[in-house]
């Protein structure tokens, strides 16, 4: 692999969009208390865009594939078992002190799994490969290092770290372990621990994850932050973003694979073909869709919680989500949405159930926007609305809502594919 400098997209790129962010002065919901939207909400709405650089990554690609190349996938593993040991190590130290003591749990340790993964992919002397960081991975340290003298900006590490892996672990393990078999690297029925994918499996403890990552949420809520602080970590929280990038850019670079979307991924795991889904789309989504003519009380749509039928509402328009129930039943991932209107959730990305059925509130842009662009996937993955609420209204209406600018999950027609030219440079991560 080699160990040149990064191509410039996370690290140049990225770093001017954040400097004009950062310049923004603080919204209205800068001084409400945490149980009124939540921490974690206002700062998950203002790393949107960052999140969805990390999802839509090529190198991230190539796993949802399971194409990924076994070196530059065990080189992966060794930044991340060198920042989680480090930051394990850092947390450990003001484990006892606010605020790192109100999310400290050593069942979210990661550190022994990727060793485990390591020898699994790397062989018995991983530890020799592990032992010199590559460069992305050593200015992670570095600024790893930096924001430890500040227990506030390490909790910033923490909480995106454990939070990524506990929130999309479950489905990347899968695409690990069964790569691994599929290479005949594992044995016949051997667990996704197994079978190199232990970074991702959590102990009874976190389970079901989802949950996890929810009660870290309250937990992390409960804090009493002041806006100045507030805007520090958010700013920590994009150069953190703009680090991991790096470290994906380098990943990718050692061995640049052509791979899918996280949606077309999913898409395959519920027995479509490789060709389903024709060509893909080009340009921004279509505008919403008109609903049918149905019209729905809200007690109506809450008898629809369970059953053969599961509905839920976005601004009032119903929709029929029965054909993803791994989402949206029982013990899914989205349960509390079903049966629910949940707007006020969706573009503040919340998962308090409290703020369900919620139609008096106000948004900022970046809510209006994440909320265009989950009505804009709403009626791509489940179709036209069966109808709109009719005694509930809303404070806001679609004209007050920007053209959506993407579909959530979606893998666009672009120019700049995942499969460099021959004898091109690899794709920039975009930001």
């Amino acid at each position: 692999p080699r160990s040149s400098a990064v191509p410039p997209s996370a690290a140049v790129q990225a770093r001017s969009h954040m400097a004009a962010e950062a310049s923004v002065s603080p919204g209205k919901y800068a001084g409400l208390a945490g149980d009124v939207r939540g921490h974690c909400s206002w700062f998950l709405t203002r790393t949107n865009k960052e999140h969805q650089a990390t999802m839509e990554h090529p190198f991230m690609k190539t796993i949802y594939a399971k194409s990924f190349d076994l070196t530059a996938y065990a080189q992966y593993l060794s930044g991340q078992y060198l920042v989680f040991r480090e930051l394990e190590r850092l947390c450990a130290l003001g484990s006892s002190e606010v605020p790192l003591k109100a999310v400290h749990d050593e069942q979210l340790h990661r550190g022994d799994a990727l060793a485990r993964d390591l020898r699994f992919w790397a062989g018995a002397a991983w530890e020799d490969k592990a032992a010199a960081p590559s460069p992305s991975t050593a200015r992670y340290l570095e600024r790893l290092h930096q924001d430890a003298s500040d227990p506030w900006l390490l909790l910033c590490h923490h909480f995106l770290q454990y939070n990524a892996v506990l929130s999309g672990g479950q489905f990347l393990g899968r695409n690990v372990s069964e790569r691994a078999h599929s290479e005949g690297l594992a044995a016949a029925g051997a667990s996704a621990a197994d079978s190199g994918a232990a970074f991702y499996e959590f102990a009874p403890e976190c389970q079901p994850t989802h949950a996890r990552v929810q009660r870290y949420i309250d937990d992390l809520d409960a804090l009493t932050i002041p806006p100045e602080l507030r805007d520090r970590m958010l700013q920590c929280m994009r150069d953190v973003y703009i680090l991991l990038l790096a470290m994906f850019d380098e990943g990718y670079n050692a061995a640049p694979i052509a791979g899918i979307s996280y949606e077309a991924s999913k898409s395959f795991a519920d027995g479509a073909s490789p060709s389903a889904g024709g060509k893909k789309r080009k340009g921004p989504p279509p505008p919403p869709s008109a609903p049918a003519s149905r019209k729905f009380t809200l007690k109506e749509l809450h008898e629809h919680s369970e059953g053969k039928q599961l509905l839920t509402a976005v601004l009032g328009r119903v929709y029929d989500v029965s054909v993803a129930r791994d989402l949206f039943g029982k013990k899914g991932p989205y349960e509390m949405f079903t049966g629910h209107d949940g707007t006020f959730n969706l573009a503040v990305m919340s998962m308090k159930t409290n703020t369900l059925d919620k139609f008096d509130y106000e948004l900022e842009d970046e809510d209006k926007a994440c909320l265009a662009d989950w009505i804009a996937y709403f009626d791509s993955r489940y179709g036209c609305p069966l109808g709109t609420l009719r005694d509930r209204r809303h404070g806001i209406t679609l004209k007050d809502l920007p053209r959506a600018t993407k579909i959530p999950f979606e893998e666009l027609d672009e120019d700049d594919e995942d499969t460099p030219p021959s004898g091109g440079q690899p794709p920039a991560s975009k930001l």
